[in-house]
């Protein structure tokens, strides 16, 4: 199968996480599947715009972006972290191109600005996906290369712009017809009011979920982006917890419920 794999939350972020996952994918790889990893780096980022004494700003789950903001998003996102990942697939023998959206013409975005008819909120170099060139991650897939693409993208000038790792994960899996498509996060899937783990998610039910506020923050975009998928090629998504051991693995393998699955209709 050819699989999308996007990975967040902070526990894919220490060391520890990165090998529990990055093992997971090797055996994904090494059992015959095609594996593309999409990562962001929210903590990283933020951790190191408040060292630079840069104010972090959220709209509707997505960072702000002005051009300071933009540079240290791409120093670190496709300068530390994606490379961090690269020699977790390494030393475990598995090669891996660290790369990001905007190298060989990729992912093409557009500015996006968020709110109702007239107040809309400016995000700065903040982009969505709108074109998407598989060239190089085909190529790496056929010589048995794990992609690990950091997400940004270039803009219509030309200019790297800041882009969701959900949404960047969702246009890759359509536009690479991906079989499986999972996130791997923080909170291990989607919770009802009462802190309950919804096994099942259908594509109905996301606007009802952040219109009455049981999903919030992050979990908003990421929703979006799976509602948007699948209205496209993709039948489920999967949405596990990144510090499991073997979450990944099971749900590839055992087709288990280890998170929330979205799916058009049950």
């Amino acid at each position: 199968m050819k699989l999308v794999v996007k990975i967040g939350g902070k526990a894919a972020e220490d060391t520890r996480g990165r090998r529990r996952l990055a093992r997971q994918i090797v055996d994904l790889q090494r059992a015959g599947h095609s594996v593309v990893v999409v990562h962001g780096g929210g903590s990283a980022l933020t951790h190191t715009l408040e060292r630079l004494g840069i104010p972090t700003e959220f709209y509707q789950g997505l960072r702000v972006t002005d051009a300071a903001t933009r540079d240290v998003a791409l120093m670190v996102l496709a300068g530390i972290v994606n490379k961090q990942w690269v020699s977790e697939f390494e030393r475990l023998g598995q090669p891996a191109l660290g790369i990001s959206g905007g190298d060989a013409g990729m992912v093409h975005a557009r500015k996006l600005s968020l709110g109702p008819y007239g107040h809309k909120k400016d995000l700065g170099y903040v982009g969505r996906p709108s074109k998407i060139r598989t060239g190089v991650l085909e190529m790496a897939l056929r010589g048995g290369i794990v992609p690990v693409v950091a997400s940004m993208g270039l803009g219509a000038r030309g200019e790297f712009l800041n882009i969701n790792a959900d949404d960047l994960a969702a246009s890759l899996a359509v536009a690479l017809q991906a079989d499986r498509l999972f996130f791997l996060t923080e909170s291990g899937g989607v919770w009802d009011a009462r802190r309950r783990l919804l096994p099942v998610v259908k594509l109905s039910e996301i606007p009802g979920l952040i219109r009455k506020g049981v999903v919030r923050e992050g979990m908003i975009p990421k929703l979006l982006s799976c509602a948007r998928l699948l209205r496209q090629k993709v039948g489920e998504i999967d949405i596990l917890a990144a510090y499991g051991t073997k979450n990944l693995l099971r749900a590839v393998n055992n087709g288990q419920h280890v998170g929330t699955r979205i799916v058009k209709s049950t």
